[in-house]
């Protein structure tokens, strides 16, 4: 991603959600409800419908307008937070082991721009889109991500 010339940035409230690890099958249900999913692959960066099959990269966002969700994969687990920002929440098995109210800012930045060769050829639908960073606050800061 990179930095746009949008400075402004608005700090809120939610609820972290900890999932820990969870089985890929229980991850790719929750990921059906999401309205968009960024992840990598070896065929580069990918914006839209969830993977079919775990990705071999380390990372995956996923988003709708009540919460937020980041996994750390690993094979066929995931260690998952939700951040949720309204009433919904994605249905994750098996269930939160820890929940706290947090702080967090919001920061705008876009995609990749279409000339960026540094990260691989680039497919037009991940380029210059603008992208919503929302990093908590405290001792290990998360970073959750909603692409436009």
């Amino acid at each position: 991603m990179t930095d746009t010339t949008d400075t402004t940035s608005a700090t809120a409230s939610g609820v972290l959600h900890s999932h820990g690890r969870i089985p890929w099958q229980h991850l790719a249900a929750a990921l059906a409800e999401a309205d968009g999913t960024a992840w990598a692959d070896y065929d580069g960066f990918h914006i839209g419908a969830p993977p079919a099959s775990p990705p071999p990269y380390t990372h995956l966002w996923a988003w709708t307008t009540d919460w937020l969700l980041r996994a750390r994969l690993d094979d066929d687990t995931a260690i998952v937070g939700v951040l949720h920002l309204g009433s919904a929440t994605p249905r994750l098995d098996p269930p939160p082991i820890a929940a706290e109210p947090i702080t967090y800012t919001i920061h705008h930045a876009r995609t990749w721009p279409a000339q960026e060769k540094r990260v691989g050829p680039l497919d037009h639908t991940v380029t210059d889109r603008r992208t919503d960073l929302y990093q908590t606050a405290g001792t290990h800061p998360i970073t959750f991500v909603r692409i436009q």
